[in-house]
């Protein structure tokens, strides 16, 4: 089963259709918990996605896994699918993908070389510019002795300093580690920048200082390389950062976006030709900001949460999902995609 038979503009009906020739995988286990500081996150998302599978007739057997821990798991039984229901380090940089790549197991979601690519928005936004698709403006450095080589050469001027940025651990999830500079009415920008630069490197040696873009916040899930609804994002602090996604009350969600069928469109064609450049596979989310020069693309996440109230099941309940459906769509697309791609090989 290929993608051509996915049409250009699918429907949940469409996908129920497609449901009804897949395959269905007996035995599936969840992995969740890992290392990252998105833990307490992965706890839920690994839960949920195991209920909502169990509920559908499959077999689950749930792992609470970490580097330590993983090579204890009965791999002598191996299942016939792996969820992945780890988020950030470890588990979406394409570490624990390679691992289950050795054993011959097949997974939910992207692969190594994509998984890793997705990961560092530094490479992000480089494979993104080379494709033509939109992305912020930016710099992207590692450490502090490549940043001063910037400043010296000018490319990060003195000028830049009295502009707003995000500051941006390279591989984190979450808005984990994020600063937001802002140097209206400071008398020495350049100190608050460097503060605030240097809070980051605590997080990653990579970094990307990105343009501060104003407009709607916008969040894409993708399913099988066709655009779900999506979601428009309006945390009530006017920041979304880690305490107003994981803060009960305090970000309001709207899907479909209110945002007029023409940008729907184009957003939603912009990310699908961003999932199929950055070589994704099954599912993913997109985060776009939708500022005054058209829709700009942040970063893709290769293992977005799956809880009850993330954002990627919102959408597909305005899709026309229920949470178990998506879960059991996801399941035998990946395990039918993979069962094909060994065919071939």
């Amino acid at each position: 089963m290929g993608l051509g038979e996915l049409g250009s503009k699918m429907t949940a009906m469409d996908f129920f259709g497609l449901l009804k020739k897949l395959s269905r995988p007996k035995n599936i286990w969840v992995l969740y918990g890992g290392i990252s500081a998105e833990r307490e996150v992965s706890l839920r998302s690994g839960k949920g996605v195991a209920d909502a599978l169990k509920a559908g007739g499959f077999s689950v057997e749930l792992f609470d896994v970490r580097p330590e821990t993983l090579g204890a798991l009965p791999w002598s039984q191996k299942p016939d699918l792996i969820f992945l229901g780890l988020h950030g380090t470890w588990a979406e940089d394409g570490v624990i993908q390679g691992y289950l790549e050795t054993l011959g197991i097949p997974y939910v979601g992207s692969g190594v070389l994509s998984s890793a690519l997705c990961f560092h928005k530094g490479l992000t936004k480089t494979a993104l510019r080379a494709v033509g698709l939109p992305t912020p403006k930016s710099f992207e450095f590692s450490g502090t002795k490549e940043f001063e080589s910037l400043r010296s050469r000018g490319t990060f001027s003195n000028a830049d300093f009295s502009k707003k940025f995000f500051i941006k651990p390279a591989r984190e999830g979450s808005t984990v580690g994020i600063e937001r500079f802002d140097p209206s009415g400071n008398p020495n920008p350049e100190a608050l920048f460097r503060e605030k630069l240097n809070k980051v490197f605590g997080f990653d040696q990579d970094v990307v200082v990105e343009e501060w873009i104003e407009g709607p916040e916008l969040t894409v899930p993708v399913l099988a390389g066709k655009a779900l609804e999506i979601v428009e994002i309006r945390p009530k602090s006017h920041y979304y950062d880690y305490a107003s996604k994981y803060t009960a009350g305090a970000t309001e969600y709207l899907c479909p976006a209110p945002i007029g069928a023409e940008q729907t469109g184009l957003i939603k064609e912009i990310c699908e030709k961003t999932f199929q450049a950055l070589k994704c596979a099954d599912y993913g989310r997109i985060d776009v900001m939708l500022g005054k020069n058209g829709p700009m693309i942040l970063e893709m996440n290769t293992l977005p949460g799956m809880t009850g109230t993330s954002l990627v099941p919102k959408s597909a309940v305005a899709s026309g999902f229920s949470y178990e459906t998506f879960c059991e769509f996801l399941v035998c697309y990946s395990f039918d995609r993979q069962s094909a791609r060994r065919k071939k090989a």
